[in-house]
């Protein structure tokens, strides 16, 4: 039999151009007081999460930021395709157990029918 299938799971990123709020400190009643400064002073206005993950990249990367990228469309097409491996893997898997149970003889003579066999 083949050695296991040893996987790593990739991180995935979903960035819109939307705006983050960055909300006033709150004074010490609870209430923002813009005059206080922002949560986040770094922020400059309309920042957005493509700006901040760009931001990141960056620091991980050593300033250096390189995409690849697809379409929703070529996505749903890898996501079928996984289902495809899935169905193909099923159907070995059920051809393997077919000749398993045809090859494996008991002491007696008589074939066993082996673990998932139907």
């Amino acid at each position: 039999m083949p050695r296991a299938i040893d996987l790593k799971e990739p991180r995935w990123y979903v960035v819109s151009e939307a705006k983050i709020t960055n909300p006033c400190n709150k004074n010490e009643e609870g209430k923002r007081d813009c005059s206080l400064g922002k949560e986040n002073p770094s922020w400059p206005d309309g920042y957005t999460y493509l700006d901040r993950f760009l931001d990141d990249i960056k620091k991980l990367n050593g300033g250096d930021v390189v995409f690849v990228a697809m379409t929703i469309d070529d996505y749903e097409l890898m996501s079928f395709n996984m289902q495809e491996l899935r169905r193909y893997l099923r159907e070995v898997q059920e051809v393997v157990i077919y000749y398993r149970n045809v090859t494996i003889k008991n002491p007696d003579g008589s074939t066993t029918q082996g673990v998932g066999a139907s």
